[in-house]
């Protein structure tokens, strides 16, 4: 099997990206870089400009929050995951950093080929949106539920 026809089949494992028409994927596959990491190496630093968004095939990453002295894990990441999807789709800087826990293998999809796709394909923009809505749904959730937790400590 070849590795882009490989890239096509792991695109169309995302949820984001079911209901894209097989070419279209091919051309985002081919489009893109396959890139590694090694362990403790980042993909990019929270605050940096967002050129990408990579897809995981294959090893573990961290999702970390805070400054240098004071990162904390959000989360973890493994084969089939989508990140870095959110800065490229709101021009907004980076708002984790994300690092290698393990040899990492990614399909790094340059801002440019992703937001054509986007703009070229009605499926995968309703799909994003229905992304970010999602996340900001989880988010929301895991926020008050944060903030009861809180209000429990505190009385």
């Amino acid at each position: 099997m070849s590795k882009l026809k490989d890239e096509v089949d792991l695109l169309q494992s995302i949820p984001m990206f079911s209901n894209v028409p097989p070419n279209k994927l091919k051309l985002l596959a081919f489009a893109s870089d396959r890139m590694t990491f090694e362990t403790g190496q980042n993909l990019f630093l929270q605050g940096d400009t967002a050129d990408a968004a990579y897809v995981i095939i294959a090893g573990t990453a961290d999702v970390l929050v805070g400054t240098e002295e004071n990162e904390a894990s959000v989360a973890k990441l493994e084969r089939n995951a989508f990140v870095g999807d959110m800065a490229i789709f709101s021009d907004i800087p980076r708002t984790a950093t994300v690092r290698a826990l393990e040899h990492l293998e990614v399909l790094r999809i340059k801002k440019e080929h992703m937001m054509e796709m986007v703009l070229d394909t009605p499926s995968l923009t309703l799909a994003v949106l229905g992304t970010l809505v999602d996340r900001l749904t989880k988010t929301t959730k895991d926020l008050s539920e944060a903030r009861l937790e809180l209000k429990k400590l505190s009385a």
